[in-house]
């Protein structure tokens, strides 16, 4: 699939923190938006895992869980 200037679906992909309030992780977790959607939570020590989260579809797509009889 090519990427149209101006339209890279990483750009909906934003890092930061969740207020505290809204769940049961720690204030200092990294968590990965889409879109306004938290989508994916790191360690505080591995926001670089959370970077590569926001930035490669290839490493996104290796953390879906199959079963066995689906590979």
């Amino acid at each position: 699939m090519p990427i149209i200037p101006g339209q890279d679906p990483n750009e909906a992909y934003e890092i930061g923190h969740m207020p505290a309030r809204e769940h049961d992780l720690p204030p200092d977790w990294w968590t990965v938006f889409c879109n306004g959607i938290p989508v994916h939570h790191c360690a505080p020590s591995r926001r670089d895992l959370a970077e590569r989260y926001a930035t490669d579809p290839d490493y996104r797509l290796s953390l879906i869980r199959t079963k066995l009889h689906d590979r």
